[in-house]
């Protein structure tokens, strides 16, 4: 063997014995072809010896230096209050009675109830929709937040009463904010719910109707039923304007011009001064046969002689529920 140029200390020096191994012999002489040639090889000459493919391994592996635990918390997120303001503007030819909308607002839960002016009535009965309204906020608790099923089981529940005890018919859309700061809308008819943010509409309820100018509606000869309304889930964030309303606001107003007054600066979240705007602004419009308006367009589409024009408002009972969203 050649001599390695670093002197080793005997007593540190290990030797194996290969009959420790039961397939081992001994490696004798002529075991080895001296003739034999391998490309590959190279001579080995006296020095230092050559490195392990160990060590060159461990020359190129990559092993990560301790680094210190970093435990990052999240900052819990800031629970949302809301401020709540509501209006009914009857139809001037209905004012001494009350008209025929009605809305009731109970904590975080809130609805609309528009009196279907075609039904049927009987005087001295209490009106369908104002039964509904009166039931239901005397049912959900002012701290309660409900799921869509625990909408629909309420106004149905509402809804049979009022069948056996009230007068006319009603449409209906009712919300309730939960704990997880998601509000779920259960909408039958034409009254709208809509959330405005940052100068835009995120999101609005799907209005049910039989054909133009005939909502789904409550009424105990009505076949419709909670359970056919349409839903709407919204996650909700500072300052979001909640904009719910009969058709009263939005056969008359334009949703753009709705978020024009709903995100007016000078009254941002301050919903008693945005709801009483958009009441009176429905009712302004309502008054002009010149006005072009979401009702008119769609009464001219449906050859309606008065609207043949396209334009004029729709004179009727108007209910506005605004709901301003802000960090606690």
């Amino acid at each position: 063997q050649p001599q390695v140029e670093e002197q080793v200390d005997e007593q540190q020096e290990e030797f194996y014995d290969q009959l420790m191994f039961e397939d081992a012999r001994p490696v004798v002489e002529e075991d080895v072809n001296q003739n034999e040639v391998f490309e590959d090889a190279v001579p080995v000459v006296a020095g230092k010896a050559k490195k392990s493919f160990v060590d060159d391994i461990m020359t190129f592996a990559s092993f990560p230096s301790p680094q210190k635990q970093i435990t990052i918390v999240e900052a819990a997120p800031k629970k949302l209050k809301f401020q709540i303001a509501s209006k009914i503007l009857p139809h001037p030819a209905k004012v001494s009675w009350g008209g025929e909308d009605a809305l009731f607002v109970s904590g975080r839960s809130f609805g609309i109830f528009d009196g279907v002016s075609g039904a049927e009535k009987l005087d001295g009965v209490p009106l369908y929709s104002n039964t509904l309204a009166k039931r239901l906020k005397s049912e959900i608790e002012s701290d309660e937040s409900l799921s869509l099923e625990d909408i629909k089981t309420k106004l149905l529940n509402a809804a049979e009463y009022a069948d056996v005890s009230a007068t006319g018919a009603s449409t209906a859309v009712i919300a309730s904010i939960g704990d997880d700061d998601v509000m779920r809308v259960l909408c039958l008819g034409d009254s709208v719910i809509m959330v405005v943010r940052d100068g835009s509409v995120i999101s609005k309820t799907k209005e049910t109707l039989h054909y133009f100018d005939c909502p789904y509606q409550l009424s105990e000869d009505s076949p419709d039923r909670p359970r056919d309304g349409t839903v709407l889930s919204t996650k909700l964030v500072p300052g979001d304007i909640i904009v719910a309303g009969s058709d009263g606001v939005f056969d008359n107003l334009e949703d753009s011009y709705i978020i024009q007054l709903a995100s007016d600066n000078s009254i941002k979240s301050k919903p008693a001064v945005i709801v009483q705007k958009i009441v009176s602004e429905s009712r302004r419009v309502s008054l002009d046969p010149e006005a072009p308006t979401p009702y008119a367009r769609q009464a001219k589409r449906n050859r309606y002689q008065n609207y043949a024009s396209g334009l004029g408002g729709k004179l009727d009972d108007i209910s506005c529920i605004v709901v301003s969203v802000c960090a606690e």
